[in-house]
């Protein structure tokens, strides 16, 4: 029984081992298909491809197998292993991966010449992709995105992602990557009709032409004579001939004709552009064929023209090709929005519950301010008792007569509680005993703000409580301000209306207006 056990948990220990090796060997072939190692990387998938593996490393097999076929030319004839993977990573949230799965469900859609399924595929890919830091996966999913527009003839939009590409292009270093951009970026720019800046960018990625795929070559070439073509014929030829060597693309062959045929050599114009409309390619031919017609009328070769006439039903390829373009620019937008949509009613929900959070922030933070006024209130109020009993007792002092000596250590004791209490207590009530002294002085309070006539009234409430609560409690026209109260205590205090007027610096219409709001009421 004992033995059993133990040959179960080394069982449970080696399956553990192996699946930990498993996936280290799977990360290995991700870092080989990085540097570009792919013999190496297939070698690996070849080794591992075993029945028992995790879930998650048999996910990350089939996206790698996937991936090594597409970016070998060797596509499978099926997404069977690619949806497997999607199903796996959308069930446990693996954004990052999901994302890349989805590029080579695009990948397989654009074989299939489903551009609006490309598209939808390129921008789940894009989506699920924002929030991660990886500059390869975001620069595969600009790069697709760009392609597709540029096919579509979306030149803004493929400009767009070009740059896009770029930026993750040069992040990560990969030359081939960046001379694929800068391409993309000048042939956009070509469309666009930016002449100065499609050749800018063309001339960048001429230092990086040896990272060119070989597959890729006839359509780089091309593109670098299609720049030179109106201001450098014999350059754009070089160009066009160098592309002819590795593939006989049907737009290398037009381009060469047009120039043989502005040359003057129109007859081999005319049959290099016949033999470009036989090749088979995507590429639009109703501009082939309305230069064959041409060229047949201008001969007359009837015959021949009306032979070239049936062919003319190509047209509808580039009308259907323009409907299409406008299907998937409406596509994209229509993604964005949905995508843009989610995120506002993300952010709204965020928005409430921050809205809900900061009505309760300031219904806290004013309940707080109204605790701590009343709190400040009563402090304020207790010094101005403090005060106000220290006063009255100097003052009781002073009359007393019967004891001179003690009585005047007494007040000098006072005084200085009077002094620590302005001093370290109450800043508002020294103030206000300085203002008070300031008028007593014969000052004015001519540059008094409202702020400093009610550290006057203060201590004056302070130093003359009986006679600053009569004031207040007397009921009057209109309620009673800081500067009506500091007019009514300069009245208490034995000014008279000239004083007054100086003091306040008042006109006498100004005065009689003060007067009037204070008096009591009837």
């Amino acid at each position: 029984m004992k033995i059993t056990i133990y040959l179960l948990v080394l069982s449970a220990l080696l399956t553990a081992c192996n699946g930990v090796q498993v996936s280290k060997r799977l990360d290995h072939v991700d870092s080989l298909v990085a540097r570009g190692q792919y013999d190496s990387a297939s070698v690996i998938l070849n080794e591992l491809n075993d029945a028992s593996m995790m879930a998650e490393d048999r996910a990350h097999y089939n996206l790698l197998t996937t991936q090594l076929a597409y970016i070998t030319n060797n596509p499978f004839p099926s997404d069977s292993l690619l949806d497997l993977a999607i199903t796996y990573y959308n069930n446990v949230g693996n954004h990052k991966k999901l994302a890349d799965a989805y590029v080579y469900k695009s990948y397989r859609s654009r074989i299939d010449q489903d551009y609006p399924q490309a598209v939808k595929f390129g921008k789940e890919a894009e989506r699920l992709a924002v929030n991660t830091n990886d500059d390869r996966l975001k620069y595969k999913i600009a790069d697709n995105l760009s392609y597709l527009n540029g096919l579509c003839e979306n030149d803004m939009l493929q400009l767009q992602y070009a740059k896009t590409a770029l930026a993750k292009a040069l992040n990560v270093k990969n030359n081939t990557w960046i001379l694929y951009s800068y391409n993309k970026i000048s042939y956009a720019f070509y469309n666009l009709g930016l002449q100065d800046s499609a050749y800018i960018y063309i001339e960048k990625s001429i230092p990086y032409v040896e990272y060119v795929y070989d597959a890729d070559k006839a359509a780089y070439y091309t593109n670098v004579g299609l720049l030179y073509k109106e201001s450098n014929s014999e350059k754009a030829k070089e160009y066009f001939e160098k592309a002819l060597d590795y593939g006989e693309l049907p737009e290398t062959i037009e381009h060469l004709a047009d120039i043989c045929y502005s040359e003057g050599n129109k007859e081999k114009a005319y049959n290099l552009w016949k033999d470009a409309l036989t090749k088979d390619s995507r590429y639009k031919k109703d501009n082939l064929i309305h230069s064959i017609l041409a060229y047949d009328l201008e001969r007359g070769n009837l015959d021949e023209a009306s032979k070239n006439l049936d062919d003319i039903i190509a047209i509808k390829d580039s009308m259907l090709h323009l409907l299409r373009n406008d299907t998937i620019k409406d596509l994209q937008l229509r993604f964005d929005h949905e995508v843009a949509m989610h995120e506002v009613d993300k952010k709204l929900i965020i928005g409430q519950w921050v809205l809900l959070g900061l009505v309760l922030v300031v219904g806290l933070l004013a309940f707080y301010i109204f605790i701590r006024r009343k709190k400040e209130e009563a402090l304020q109020r207790e010094y101005q008792m403090q005060l106000y009993a220290y006063t009255t007792e100097i003052n009781e002092l002073k009359a007393n007569r019967d004891d001179a000596k003690d009585a005047q250590a007494a007040i000098e004791k006072l005084n200085k509680k009077i002094k620590e209490l302005l001093d370290d207590k109450s800043p508002k009530l020294k103030q206000g005993r300085m203002l008070y002294d300031h008028i007593m002085e014969g000052g004015t309070a001519v540059n008094w703000s409202n702020k400093e006539e009610m550290f006057f009234n203060y201590y004056y409430e302070a130093t003359n409580y009986q006679s600053y609560n009569r004031l207040r409690k007397v009921e009057r026209t209109t309620n009673l301000s800081a500067h009506g109260m500091f007019y009514l205590i300069l009245k208490d205090m034995g000014k008279n209306d000239d004083e007054i007027r100086r003091i306040m610096a008042l006109s006498s219409e100004g005065l009689r207006t003060l007067r009037h709001r204070t008096k009591p009421k009837e």
